[in-house]
């Protein structure tokens, strides 16, 4: 696709052309003008007011912009420079030039759209121009209106770009074309162009295949109450490819494509396919089930499994579709159940096939301790070969605007139980609460009709005496989530969490409204918060902040911005006690210390941006070790090494549930005040900033010097001589391999394990020590088989290294042998900030 989606484009900063601020003469005359007929039967004005749309038409619309309208579809450019935020929140393209909203002719339909900014990656570093200009052309029947821009970097590269729309009276039908030429003196080496598009809704489809179907270059997108559709005209590119990737002074690259709308997705693809000169037949599916839920309709080449038909259905009945001969696998879900048959297409003949929605098995499930007291944990059924694992009911993706759990096999038990329905089959069904608990598995068969009660039982193995658990990094469907706030905490009470941060892009989220709702305002406390995300610079958190609803993002911060320091700056005004936390690191191009190029092997360079006016540092982002955490856990070392300290924290950054549960990984807390709404705020955000925590996805750690010292404090010692008592436990599903004592960074006593026949791993070892220098200690733990299937992601790779295998690593202990009351980091050489070019960042994947 030649237009790029927010949430899978690298991220980039946005960039406001200062030319952007002049006001074009054509655009001047227009504002002052009365509406202006271009066309019989198309009407083009100049808006001045609200009362100038149908109603809901647009949310984004402001005095300035152009409506057109041909009796049959509204459409609406943005006339004035403003950005936009996206539906994750994000700082991406901008009002001025761009496509607004797109719809039937029909009162009360929201047609929001961003679409047209131009996006150039160059170097590694994304821009989003903002046109200096927009204005009607007349060439003919048509409407056409041209959008232009200019891009200059500090390299002295400079390029103009014209995007032109087209609109066809009566087709709802408007084509684009962007052009970039090189106007500058030198060539642009690895360049990308494309244009920014967001549709307010990311449930879509594509049958785009590389190989078999490289010419069916489209996109569907079911929004509420029609269909829109984009095709691309130029020639798509494989993933990670740069377009034009080179362009030399006067060469121009070209996009070309179009936007169509229309009430029913069979007449959007009748009008797609007659496009492309494809002559597609009709199949009829009928489709049976009991009940009047809602359902997806998936329709799959057999062969290459391309989608060419995906669609949510409010009810049963008969659907009927265009496909391009060929043969098809159709499936129905009807959550949990999944009906599927094969279908073959051919032109001239009845093409039909009948989905019906299988009997089902019902099963009462609770879960209870030894004692027989209720546990608010999760159960999770994973089916054994030939049976499917379940896929309970998510969010319906066309109410909420967003994406929906492709995998959702848990539920979660209240304390009265739950009666699920399941497709008769065989399940492994585990029981779990996090890794305080231990956990109960059974294989299972489900047959039609009732199957009677399953009670698990599970207890807690491991005593976390003075600790609290916090998850400071999660997601819902407020920004780009895909669990609802109520389905979030109840997941998140589930894995044993006791506090979280609120943490949706570029927003504040407010979660008590709907935890007083659940009842759980006694099991878990919620820190307001915001992710402030700013493309190519940085990602961090801010918690807890007060919510103002009666501002934008209800308080959030203005996260456009290139650099980190003015954004810590911004966020400390607006909430000065707030805790500012920057993610993933190194996290590929979210990742802070990788867009400040901060030097991975000692950190002794980094590019002049760096600001380190920070509270914590999260090292371990999601369940895995080795990845992207690994690294930056090193940095962390390599900062404590030159004197500076943030203490690390540990999240899930979960944007779903199952594969990408939450708590996995968390922080453990050194707290003894209330718990959830009774919580001692500020003793707990004491706690965590002097680092009495550590961070773990599973094995808990303690660390002692000499009997008092421990996280994050320091002690002076004569002689260098320290006691040091070290403590690593779990429940027996996280089996610890082995046991580390860091010293200054470097892993210089390993203490190997072997858990196999315990109940509960459980390690503790003195040691005596004399140090020469003053020394960071700390305690990790690390295992050696995965935390599989409490922790329903695979290994990525197939091999240990790729696997959730088990991970903790403590803040430190600081020992002063030299007596002067202080740590005194073993290199005393601060960062250097030096300039480079983006050829030598050291881009380290996620």
């Amino acid at each position: 696709m030649d237009f790029i989606n927010p949430h899978s484009i690298p991220n980039g900063a946005s960039m406001m052309n200062k030319k952007t601020r002049r006001l074009s003469p054509v655009l001047f005359l227009l504002l002052l003008a009365p509406p202006v007929l271009l066309h019989a039967g198309l009407e083009v004005r100049v808006i001045k007011g609200p009362d100038d749309l149908p109603a809901k038409f647009s949310s984004f619309a402001q005095k300035g912009d152009f409506f057109l309208s041909d009796g049959e579809f509204y459409a609406l450019l943005g006339g004035s420079p403003r950005r936009i935020v996206t539906s994750a929140n994000y700082p991406y393209g901008n009002a001025m030039g761009s496509l607004l909203g797109f719809v039937p002719a029909r009162e009360n339909i929201s047609g929001d759209l961003n679409i047209g900014s131009p996006v150039v990656r160059v170097e590694e570093k994304t821009r989003h121009i903002v046109y200096s200009t927009i204005k009607p052309v007349e060439t003919g029947p048509e409407a056409v209106f041209e959008a232009t821009g200019y891009f200059e970097d500090k390299s002295g590269r400079t390029a103009e770009i014209k995007t032109t729309y087209i609109f066809y009276p009566g087709q709802g039908r408007i084509d684009i074309a962007s052009t970039i030429v090189n106007t500058g003196q030198a060539a642009f080496e690895d360049l990308n162009y494309s244009l920014f598009i967001d549709t307010y809704n990311r449930f879509h489809f594509s049958p785009y295949h590389d190989k078999k179907f490289p010419h069916l270059n489209f996109r569907v997108y079911q929004k509420k109450g029609h269909d829109l559709g984009w095709i691309s005209f130029s020639p798509a590119e494989k993933a990670q490819t740069r377009r034009p990737g080179r362009l030399a002074p006067g060469e121009k690259f070209e996009l070309r494509g179009a936007l169509l709308v229309e009430d029913s997705d069979i007449d959007l693809l009748g009008k797609i396919y007659h496009i492309l000169e494809i002559q597609p037949a009709e199949a009829s599916i009928a489709i049976e089930k009991a009940d009047d839920d809602w359902l997806e309709l998936t329709v799959r080449d057999v062969q290459t499994s391309a989608v060419f038909y995906r669609r949510i259905l409010e009810s049963a009945g008969s659907k009927k579709i265009l496909l391009p001969p060929g043969l098809y696998r159709v499936q129905a879900s009807f959550f949990p159940a999944l009906a599927e048959e094969m279908l073959e297409v051919k032109v001239d003949r009845e093409n039909s096939v009948r989905l019906v929605n299988p009997p089902l098995g019902t099963l009462k499930i609770k879960i209870r301790n030894s004692q027989g007291e209720a546990v608010l944990g999760k159960v999770s059924f994973l089916g054994i070969s030939p049976t499917r694992s379940p896929y309970f009911r998510p969010d319906n993706p066309i109410e909420t605007g967003r994406s929906y759990e492709g995998f959702k096999n848990s539920c979660f038990p209240g304390e009265e139980g739950l009666e699920i329905k399941l497709p008769p089959g065989s399940y492994l069904a585990s029981a779990s609460c996090g890794p305080e608990y231990s956990v109960d598995q059974k294989a299972i068969e489900v047959v039609v009709g009732e199957n009677g009660e399953l009670v698990f039982v599970i207890d807690r193995v491991v005593k976390t005496p003075g600790l609290v658990s916090f998850d400071p990094h999660l997601h819902t469907t407020r920004s780009d989530g895909t669990p609802s706030i109520p389905e979030r905490i109840r997941s998140v009470v589930a894995e044993g969490i006791e506090v979280i941060a609120a943490t949706d892009h570029n927003t504040v989220t407010d979660y008590f409204p709907d935890l007083k709702k659940l009842g759980l305002e006694k099991k878990l406390a919620v820190l307001p918060g915001n992710e402030i995300t700013t493309p190519d610079v940085i990602h961090f958190n801010s918690y807890p902040l007060e919510i103002r609803p009666n501002e934008p993002m209800n308080g959030a911060i203005n996260s456009a911005s290139d650099e980190a320091g003015q954004l810590f700056a911004e966020s400390r005004k607006k909430n000065p006690a707030a805790i500012i936390q920057v993610n993933h690191p190194r996290a590929g191009d979210l990742g802070y210390f990788n867009n400040l190029n901060l030097d991975p092997e000692t950190a002794a360079t980094a590019l002049p941006g760096l600001s380190l006016e920070f509270d914590l540092l999260e090292v371990l982002n999601g369940p895995y070790y080795f990845s992207s955490n690994q690294s930056s856990i090193e940095d962390w070392f390599h900062l404590l090494n030159r004197g500076y300290y943030f203490p690390i924290v540990g999240s899930s950054d979960s944007h779903g549930i199952d594969r990408g549960e939450p708590g996995y990984s968390r922080t453990y807390i050194m707290y003894s005040g209330g718990e959830a709404n009774n919580l001692d705020l500020q003793s707990f955000l004491q706690s965590l900033k002097k680092g009495r925590s550590f961070v773990t996805n599973g094995p808990l750690l303690a660390l002692l010097v000499n009997g008092r010292a421990s996280l994050g404090d320091t002690i002076s010692v004569k002689g260098g001589r320290v006691d040091i008592q070290a403590q690593a436990w779990s429940a027996p599903w996280v089996e610890i391999g082995e046991v580390r004592l860091v010293l200054n960074g470097e892993r210089r006593i390993i203490f190997p394990l072997n858990g196999a026949g315990r109940k509960a791993e459980e390690f503790r070892q003195e040691i005596s020590l004399t140090l020469a220098e003053d020394t960071s200690i700390c305690l990790e733990a690390l295992g050696r088989r995965t935390m599989f299937p409490v922790l329903q992601s695979l290994s990525r790779t197939g091999e240990f290294e790729g696997g959730t295998i088990p991970y903790a690593i403590t803040n430190p202990v600081f020992v002063d042998v030299d007596g002067n009351g202080r740590f005194d980091p073993p290199r005393q050489e601060k960062i250097r900030l030096v300039s480079a070019s983006g050829k030598n960042r050291k881009m380290i994947l996620r």
